[in-house]
């Protein structure tokens, strides 16, 4: 793309919309916000409607493109169940946790992408990367966020594919969650991952690394996998699932704000889904 003109059209938008919009200072509105899970604070930054749009279009453009088959997020077709189903039989599992990704993949790493992977000239690259980023880094309120953080990086991803498969080992990549498994992983090769990370400067997110060896089973992105080749919900879920049903026999139908009866019914399709996983296991 060499265009502005044409840019404009392939985002649906005028000429002199596309340029207001590259002028992104006013354009979010910045809140910190609990995790529970974490136990503390992180930085959302949402965009306003009219630029969110604009994300969401650039977002649907680059989903077309295919991605390899070692990524699970984002990508068409594949989930947090297709990543934890890549490394069922594993007998060793590394997971590395990339901290601040978002915040952590700069500017230039996504003009790098418009300019040098897709041959966009220079002014088009460079209103691309502002519709993109926030404060010199990629949005964590962004639709289009996501799939940018995949290809900003797209050759160091390449590159941790080439020595992982080396070791002889498998990668899954589902946004930060890195995992890789294999009958034996190496010292030497984790520490290689690490290196282009911080190559790239990105940094591994040591209280969240995990190692599981000779293991009957592992949890990934949520998912217990077991090296007898199944995939099944975690303990808490059944928890969950067992709870909302009590809660419905003691005509409870909701708590804190959350209809009962459809958070079971999303709990359940959960579950529906691991046991279609585990049919195509079987099938394969």
């Amino acid at each position: 793309m060499k265009s502005k003109a044409k840019l404009a059209k392939l985002l649906r938008i005028s000429q002199i919309k596309l340029k207001s919009l590259t002028k992104t200072e006013h354009l979010y509105v910045e809140r910190d916000i609990f995790d529970p899970k974490r136990g503390k604070s992180r930085r959302f930054e949402k965009p306003r409607q009219d630029l969110k749009r604009v994300q969401r279009q650039i977002e649907d453009l680059l989903k077309r493109i295919k991605v390899p088959n070692y990524i699970h997020a984002p990508a068409k077709g594949r989930s947090y169940i297709s990543n934890a189903k890549a490394h069922v039989n594993a007998i060793e599992v590394c997971m590395l946790d990339i901290e601040k990704y978002f915040p952590s993949t700069l500017a230039k790493h996504v003009y790098w992408f418009f300019r040098t992977e897709m041959k966009c000239s220079s002014d088009v690259a460079g209103i691309l990367t502002k519709l993109s980023t926030f404060k010199d880094h990629l949005p964590t309120g962004s639709p289009s966020s996501p799939i940018l953080s995949y290809f900003a990086h797209i050759d160091m991803w390449e590159a941790i594919k080439e020595i992982v498969d080396l070791a002889n080992c498998t990668l899954s990549v589902y946004i930060d969650d890195v995992t890789i498994s294999g009958d034996h992983i190496p010292g030497e090769l984790i520490w290689q991952v690490k290196k282009l990370f911080h190559r790239f400067g990105l940094r591994s997110n040591k209280k969240k690394e995990k190692y599981y060896i000779g293991k009957n089973s592992y949890e990934i992105t949520g998912i217990v996998a077991t090296n007898e080749g199944e995939l099944k919900i975690p303990n808490r879920q059944h928890l969950k699932m067992y709870r909302c049903r009590q809660l419905l026999k003691l005509g409870i139908k909701d708590e804190k704000g959350k209809d009962i009866l459809k958070r079971l019914r999303g709990l359940e399709a959960q579950k529906e889904q691991i046991i279609k996983a585990n049919n195509d296991l079987i099938e394969t």
